[in-house]
């Protein structure tokens, strides 16, 4: 059957066919649209978590070897070697990217063995020195250290007692801080928690001073009034605490849990981005030992998030200590 000319159909014929047609395809768009709406929208693909990169800020390194004699002083030297070798083998095992290694204080003010341990490994290590700090060389003394020998930070360690009384030498801290913020590299301080007091006297003096109290600077886990005043340093924001230790200050077995407390009290106080923790490998093979250390912070102190995490076991570090 031909067609009809549209001409010739009727108009009603026209406009109800119009209308029928129109209404199918809005008809058909609505259901197409409302087949859109319940299918559910593409997942962005996951996102994915950047690997968490460790950097130890604390371990220590020596060799018995006449190149680096140690001082007429030390009365027992050590007898075991502590070589970068095992160290570089244990960050490996434990995918530690990288190390700070504080001079030890065998040897005095003679870091020439620890710069030798970073020159030839400048990829793995980084070097934090010391220096007399009666010395009227000190100022000099870090400068040399930092640029002849590569160092990054000192460390200084005013110990109990009137032996560690040139803490209160206010010309003589305030050279030698000085000297630290134009070289820019930190200042590490090794000190019981009844010094804390004395040392922000000199952290108020040099609010520009990168400072990293280490240990917890040795503060029972059941002495509060002490450990206020370690916290009274989280008001300063260039201070910060390596919460490493707890091994010596827990009167329990691992994982320490009667050290977790005073932790969450420093986690509270200062952040986690201010931070760190610390093997101190070779002396931490005594106790629980590297790879225990590190899963320590890692997976047993049970309010650290990721976020946290990074922070602590990198993140902090890795801002005072920058490495490529």
């Amino acid at each position: 059957m031909d067609a009809l000319p549209q001409n010739s159909l009727p108009h009603n014929f026209l406009t109800s066919n119009a209308l029928l047609n129109r209404r199918t395809l809005l008809g058909g768009a609505a259901a197409g649209a409302a087949a859109w709406a319940v299918r559910p929208a593409l997942a962005e693909p996951p996102r994915e978590t950047p690997p968490l990169k460790i950097i130890d800020p604390h371990v220590h390194v020596w060799k018995n070897d006449p190149k680096y004699p140690w001082p007429d002083s030390l009365e027992n030297p050590p007898a075991e070697d502590a070589l970068p070798g095992p160290l570089l083998q244990l960050m490996e095992q434990n995918h530690v990217a990288h190390t700070v290694i504080v001079h030890v204080v065998y040897y005095l003010w003679d870091c020439r063995y620890a710069a030798a341990v970073v020159k030839e490994h400048p990829a793995k290590f980084q070097g934090v020195c010391r220096i007399d700090p009666q010395s009227a060389t000190a100022p000099a003394d870090l400068s040399r250290w930092v640029k002849d020998y590569g160092y990054h930070g000192v460390r200084l360690s005013p110990y109990p007692g009137p032996e560690g009384d040139w803490i209160n030498d206010r010309r003589q801290m305030d050279l030698i801080c000085a000297k630290a913020i134009e070289l820019q590299v930190p200042l590490c301080v090794l000190c019981p928690v009844e010094r804390i007091p004395e040392v922000e006297k000199v952290i108020e003096r040099h609010p520009q001073l990168n400072v990293c109290i280490d240990h917890m600077a040795w503060c029972p886990i059941d002495q509060p009034q002490e450990l206020a005043k370690l916290l009274r340093l989280a008001r300063y924001p260039r201070v910060h605490v390596k919460i490493s230790h707890l091994w010596r200050l827990s009167r329990q077995a691992y994982p320490y849990k009667d050290t977790f407390d005073q932790v969450k009290k420093l986690y509270d106080a200062f952040g986690p981005e201010r931070l760190m923790w610390g093997s101190d490998w070779p002396a931490v093979e005594e106790f629980c030992g590297y790879a225990r250390a590190l899963a320590l912070y890692r997976d047993e102190i049970p309010f650290f998030n990721n976020d946290d995490r990074r922070w602590i076991l990198g993140g902090v570090a890795n801002k005072l200590w920058p490495f490529a």
